[in-house]
């Protein structure tokens, strides 16, 4: 018969060999980064839109483009300046443990 481990009972040893609680943040943020970008790159060929056409609407470079796409984005306004190029509007929402409050449009808040 197999016998499995908790979890729990492991789980020291594991983080501790993968670099720490820290180097699991980080890790878990770029994966994340890359995971949102690769949502906006469907965004834009689903609007039809090649990188060569959203730089220009950018007034970026195409190599710009792509770094976004693969979730190098320094600030909300590349975003929101992306979400435009693409015909989109980026939005801001709060929330909390018990609530949710749509901000509304990100260029306000720039």
């Amino acid at each position: 018969m197999t016998s499995f481990k908790k979890w729990s009972d492991v789980r020291e040893e594991h983080i501790e060999r993968a670099g720490g609680e820290q180097a699991l943040a980080e890790t878990r943020g770029m994966i994340e980064a890359y995971v949102h970008a690769w949502h906006l790159a469907e965004r834009r060929k689903n609007a039809g839109l090649t990188q060569s056409d959203v730089a220009e609407k950018m007034c970026v470079t195409k190599m710009r483009v792509s770094q976004i796409e693969n979730g190098d984005v320094t600030s909300v306004e590349v975003l929101v300046r992306y979400v435009e190029a693409i015909g989109g509007r980026l939005e801001l929402t709060a929330t909390s443990d018990d609530s949710t409050y749509r901000m509304g449009d990100a260029t306000a808040a720039m």
